[in-house]
């Protein structure tokens, strides 16, 4: 792949040009909450502040959250967190909902709605699903690798298969109850009785059925994931009663990678001794994370140019099945090839943060170039061609 691959072929264009928005939120809270509030919070909003400036400040609060965090429990969390911080997440996870709600109506009160900010807005949330992960483990005073992929199984699936169900339905409806809103609420709510009541209350032992006891960050954890898996099958049967029987076929091989995503994350998790699974689990999902979020932009972008899901490239495939076939091979002859499991999971790191940082900046400058719009700014990138909007008045009247 060269450095400056084009993410965007000339024959989608137009795609990017025409591409509109379409979707809704059902959720009682937002309906009822979150709505009323961003409503009035964006008339206050400057003129001058382009929506994707909003986006990107919300991820820094995600970002803050994990950088504290990690300060005081490591890359292994369960160490002890003062109180202070459990209340500083919670409302800086609340900011970045906040943010994530409202940079959509400032877009639409500045008619400076680009598809753009529907990736930017869709990356940022791919972003958060290993951020809340690795933060929200720390606050339950999780240790180990099996509790925070309880946890992110639920955040990576569902937003999987919301996106895939959106590529497929033509729009994306949140149902009356979602993790976006009503997850956040949860979220808030287990930060603030960290705060409270400290890492005994997660620590504390549930006796269940004969004999069996599990800790109370444990039954959290189970339960998250049985809420993602209904809320994942739900989708994939909306698609199925969507989506015409020739097109399901296409639509089902498109879930392949996901499956083969989290078939190598199990493998390196149970076929595998490696230091970094027992140690620094949170390493582990942010690893996976930075892959996750780039399947998660190309399956975007695949939606606004109306074009194949092309997620299968070397890029992207090779730490998946260097790490798969590696696990496999140690699992039945003992045997590491060539690097240990540790070594692999630090190269693919640095190999997945690479290459998300350059999915996130030429595909962006891309869609720049095409719709004379800049990043971060409003108004035209080039003053000498046509706006965004005039391109796309020309484009409709070819039509």
């Amino acid at each position: 792949m060269s450095f400056c691959f084009r993410y965007i072929d000339d024959q989608y264009i137009d795609n990017v040009i025409n591409y509109k928005y379409s979707g809704g939120d059902k959720s009682i809270l937002y309906r009822f909450v979150i709505n009323p509030f961003c409503n009035w919070f964006v008339q206050y909003l400057p003129n001058w502040l382009a929506p994707n400036v909003i986006t990107v400040s919300g991820f820094f609060f995600n970002l803050f959250n994990l950088i504290l965090t990690s300060f005081y429990t490591g890359m292994k969390g369960g160490d002890i967190i003062p109180p202070w911080v459990c209340i500083v997440c919670a409302i800086s996870y609340t900011t970045y909902i906040i943010f994530d709600y409202t940079d959509g109506k400032q877009a639409r009160r500045l008619k400076a709605s680009s598809p753009l900010g529907l990736l930017f807005d869709h990356g940022t949330d791919a972003c958060t699903t290993f951020y809340v992960t690795v933060v929200t483990g720390s606050i339950m005073y999780c240790s180990n690798m099996y509790q925070y992929l309880l946890l992110y199984f639920p955040l990576s699936c569902t937003f999987f298969i919301n996106t895939w169900e959106e590529y497929y339905v033509g729009e994306l409806v949140l149902p009356e109850i979602n993790g976006v809103a009503e997850g956040t609420l949860v979220i808030d709510i287990i930060h603030i009785i960290s705060a409270i009541y400290g890492r005994d209350f997660f620590l504390k032992e549930i006796f269940l059925f004969k004999g069996t006891k599990l800790q109370v960050n444990d039954l959290i954890a189970i339960g998250a994931f049985f809420g993602g898996l209904i809320f994942s099958i739900k989708s994939v049967i909306g698609v199925c009663q969507k989506v015409k029987k020739e097109k399901l076929g296409r639509a089902f091989k498109d879930t392949i990678i996901y499956i083969l995503f989290f078939i190598a994350l199990l493998s390196i998790t149970f076929l595998n001794g490696g230091n970094y699974i027992k140690d620094v689990p949170r390493f582990v999902i942010l690893t996976f994370g930075f892959q996750f979020a780039k399947m998660l932009g190309m399956l975007q972008l695949a939606h606004i140019l109306c074009s194949p899901y092309n997620i299968y490239k070397f890029v992207f495939l090779f730490p998946l099945l260097v790490m798969l076939i590696h696990s496999i091979i140690y699992y039945f002859y003992d045997y590491e090839i060539l690097v240990s499991i540790d070594q692999i999971i630090l190269i693919t790191f640095f190999w997945n943060f690479l290459s998300w940082l350059h999915f996130v900046y030429f595909c962006s400058e891309q869609i720049c170039d095409i719709l004379n719009i800049n990043r971060f700014s409003l108004g035209k990138r080039n003053p000498d061609r046509p706006s965004y909007e005039e391109i796309k008045s020309k484009v409709i009247s070819s039509d």
